[in-house]
């Protein structure tokens, strides 16, 4: 079954490739959407996909890079009035 959640990663999870490893792991588990940093070194994650992929793209997400240090992984169901258009993209800098 498909979805789509609202994920916020908070911690050092900005400037030490976070969320290139965030695009890449979506894009080899064929989740669509988009990740962007926010304020207080957050990101805040949309993503759609099969529930499974989705499990295991949120179970990345905790492990994250050396450089990262993640203290919270938060997820919310997200009604996509949006067309990704089946790609994963970053959100600016």
């Amino acid at each position: 079954m498909r979805k789509c959640l609202k994920i916020q990663v908070s911690g050092k999870v900005q400037q030490n490739a976070y969320r290139s490893l965030i695009q890449k792991h979506a894009q080899s588990l064929g989740i669509e959407g988009i990740a962007q940093n926010i304020e207080d070194d957050n990101v805040v994650i949309y993503a759609c996909g099969p529930s499974t992929l989705l499990d295991q793209f949120i179970d990345m997400l905790y492990k994250g890079t050396t450089g990262s240090k993640v203290n919270n992984v938060m997820a919310e169901p997200y009604v996509n009035e949006k067309n990704f258009r089946g790609v994963f993209r970053i959100i600016g800098d």
